[in-house]
């Protein structure tokens, strides 16, 4: 399963995410990465803040820099630059710290940045609840479906492999993606105390010059507006009323 943004506007360029998405491409043509991979049997050294920095394959490192380059530069426009870089750091830490306490004896050697991508999603999920997005499944897709729902089937499908992972004896990082996703929304839930998307909405309105300016309700593009009405959104193509009450979705 995948779930793609359809669109999301952003102040700021996600000059960390970037550096990161290329950061983990480079690191695809080290000779070996064996001594990077966190292994928990192992004694704790620095592999486990450098595991995440690695992908075992190009395909598993192409999936997480779409995620990547999907999601975190909203993060990123956030959160700013520098708590960007903390929150990557702090996920990947605590998707290793995750695998550690349930698979202890476990000498299968984990890389992948997948676990900071869940808690990507999981601060997305609380912040951007409303965005678009396109649920891609074998045979079937879904577009236009609200992000809190796609990402709701994301990761009870990430629960489901664990769970069938779990009951076959494999010992997989599931678990990890599962729990960063939600310490992911906690984080962003003590991060709407401190306004966050309120100055992020300033930002957003500053870019059109202009002093009257609505932002889409799910795409937060911002939109002129002399007066209350009905809008529509030419960036995600979204219908919605405003008023003195606030914004209301028009099918």
């Amino acid at each position: 399963m995948f779930v793609f943004e359809k669109a999301n506007h952003k102040y700021r360029f996600p000059i960390i995410s970037i550096c990161l998405i290329f950061l983990t491409l480079c690191t695809l043509f080290f000779d070996s990465i064996d001594s990077y991979a966190f292994t928990p049997k192992k004694e704790f050294g620095i592999s486990l803040f450098t595991s995440y920095f690695f992908n075992a394959t190009f395909v598993e490192w192409t999936t997480n820099a779409i995620y990547l380059y999907m999601f975190a530069d909203n993060i990123e426009d956030v959160v700013g630059h520098f708590n960007f870089f903390f929150l990557f750091l702090f996920f990947g830490f605590l998707t290793n710290l995750t695998y550690f306490v349930f698979h202890m004896d476990s000498i299968v050697p984990v890389v992948g940045t997948s676990g900071v991508v869940s808690g990507i999603l999981g601060m997305y999920y609380v912040f951007f609840p409303n965005v678009k997005s396109t649920m891609v499944f074998e045979k079937v897709t879904f577009r236009d479906v609200p992000i809190f729902f796609s990402l709701s089937i994301w990761i009870l499908v990430q629960g489901y492999l664990y769970i069938v992972e779990r009951h076959s004896n494999v010992q997989s990082t599931y678990i990890g993606q599962i729990v960063t996703f939600l310490i992911g929304m906690v984080v962003a839930h003590l991060l709407l105390k401190q306004n966050v998307l309120d100055k992020l909405e300033h930002n957003l309105r500053l870019t059109t010059f202009q002093n009257k300016t609505i932002l889409c309700p799910s795409c937060n593009h911002p939109i002129p507006a002399k007066k209350y009405g009905r809008f529509h959104c030419n960036s995600c193509h979204t219908n919605f009323f405003f008023d003195r009450t606030g914004k209301k979705f028009l099918p």
